[in-house]
């Protein structure tokens, strides 16, 4: 009998496969070897890619920054070269009593900061609620925002995790009356009525020096009968040496600072600034997460309860600025600042220091001026 060929393969005298057939299936081996290979590889490329994607957000936010200083530029420029001022109705009866020589809206409100770098850019911002919304918290105001288009770009990082802020001006002071800052009802497809503590709030990852673009405000002027000098500055005394003074309700009551000049903001004077390349003029602001509300005046910096005229000073030395300040934003805490000469860059943090049980920034390389006086 003939031997058939499933015998003969048995025997082992020709292959089991067909002629001209090759195996095609992986052994668990090999299998495994590949998926740990590739595993391997995401593992290294991974934290490159996000260190490439971080990077490109950095560089993002700097041109958005840099956008913005040149329509804060044209807005000063239609302006009397001023730009917008940011204060109450204290601050505004001192700068502008005829208000005659600042933007506002239709129904004579002071038009926020953003409303003004977009008039700056060319778009068609009227009013505040052009921008934003009318609240008296974010988390009203951040359910009213779904609805709200992010048509000014320029006042935005794409890294910022959180977005909804206020520019802090213009807002209803509670030691003032319920109308000391906002007009009428507002937007008319969203009519309301003015209340303490009320302010604007849309889409904004920066902050604005309030040094520069404030005025003596009711905080320096009202609780103490009469406007002191808001901003930090140094002052020299009869033997030569020099003194920091702070401002506002941390005036120091010592002879030199007394009869010092100086320390006024600058009610958006850019050219009264003092080396100008090295005083921010507009910072990364707001908060890292969600879990708590803002401070009160979550987008804006200033030095007056300040030991310095440096961002570290002010972080470290005023109540609550560190709470407006990331920290998370971009790799290694680094901010990027628009400068009041308006170039910009970002700057890192070198030192810290603990404050309200955390450590906070309290020097950053390169070093950038929040008061806009001469330091010393």
């Amino acid at each position: 009998m003939a031997t058939t060929r499933a015998n003969k393969a048995r025997l082992g005298r020709v292959p089991a496969n067909p002629a001209g057939r090759r195996r095609t299936a992986f052994t668990l081996v090999e299998l495994l070897v590949v998926i740990s290979i590739i595993a391997l590889l995401i593992s290294i490329l991974l934290p490159s890619l996000r260190r490439a994607r971080d990077q490109a957000k950095l560089v993002k936010c700097v041109a958005h920054m840099r956008g913005l200083g040149q329509s804060a530029g044209t807005f000063a420029g239609a302006n009397n070269d001023r730009f917008q001022i940011a204060t109450d109705e204290y601050g505004l009866d001192i700068a502008d009593p005829d208000r005659s020589r600042y933007a506002y809206g239709d129904n004579g409100e002071l038009l926020a900061w953003p409303v003004a770098i977009a008039q700056g850019a060319g778009i068609n911002f009227r009013n505040n609620w052009d921008w934003g919304v009318r609240a008296v918290s974010r988390t009203i105001a951040t359910q009213k925002l779904t609805e709200k288009n992010e048509e000014l770009q320029l006042v935005i990082c794409p890294s910022d995790r959180v977005k909804a802020a206020n520019p802090y001006w213009p807002r209803n002071e509670t030691q003032g009356a319920p109308n000391d800052g906002l007009r009428g009802t507002g937007d008319p497809e969203d009519p309301l009525p003015s209340a303490s503590d009320m302010t604007y709030w849309g889409v904004l990852s920066y902050g604005m020096n309030e040094d520069i673009i404030g005025s003596e405000n009711a905080w320096s002027g009202a609780q103490t009968g009469k406007p002191w000098p808001a901003c930090w500055r140094a002052a020299r005394g009869t033997s030569g040496q020099w003194v920091s003074c702070k401002g506002e309700q941390n005036y120091p009551i010592i002879t030199p600072c007394a009869r010092s000049q100086g320390g006024w903001r600058l009610r958006g004077n850019l050219d009264q600034v003092f080396d100008p390349a090295t005083v921010g003029f507009v910072f990364e602001a707001g908060q890292d997460d969600l879990t708590t509300e803002p401070p009160r005046g979550a987008n804006v910096i200033y030095s007056a309860g300040a030991n310095g005229p440096y961002l570290g000073d002010t972080i470290v030395g005023d109540k609550d600025v560190d709470e407006r300040v990331p920290q998370k934003r971009h790799p290694g805490g680094a901010l990027n600042v628009l400068y009041a000469d308006l170039h910009g860059g970002p700057i890192r943090p070198v030192a810290y220091a603990a404050k309200n049980g955390r450590q906070v920034p309290k020097e950053f390389s390169p070093r950038v001026r929040v008061s806009p006086y001469q330091p010393h």
